[in-house]
């Protein structure tokens, strides 16, 4: 019965460290614009502008990325205790 919790564990792992993967590249383009010229800040700063923008539902979306994050590193925990 312990093994069922495997396989959403290693999905929810591999969430989490897929969404960490990319905020560490967005965080690499960002300081190696200093370097080479390149529009991720630019785009970046595009993108919380039309959230910002959208008011209420700019928020919720806000809160949906950054709550996904959390979830699946919290559930890959539960996932984790479940199946040892």
């Amino acid at each position: 019965m312990k093994k069922l919790f495997l396989i959403p564990m290693s999905v929810c792992w591999l969430y989490f460290v897929s969404i960490t993967v990319a905020l560490i590249l967005i965080l690499l383009s960002i300081l190696g614009s200093v370097f080479v010229p390149n529009n991720v800040l630019t785009n970046l700063l595009g993108f919380l502008g039309t959230l910002g923008d959208a008011g209420f539902v700019g928020l919720v979306v806000l809160i949906t990325f950054v709550g996904q994050y959390f979830l699946a590193y919290r559930l890959y925990l539960f996932f984790k205790t479940r199946a040892s």
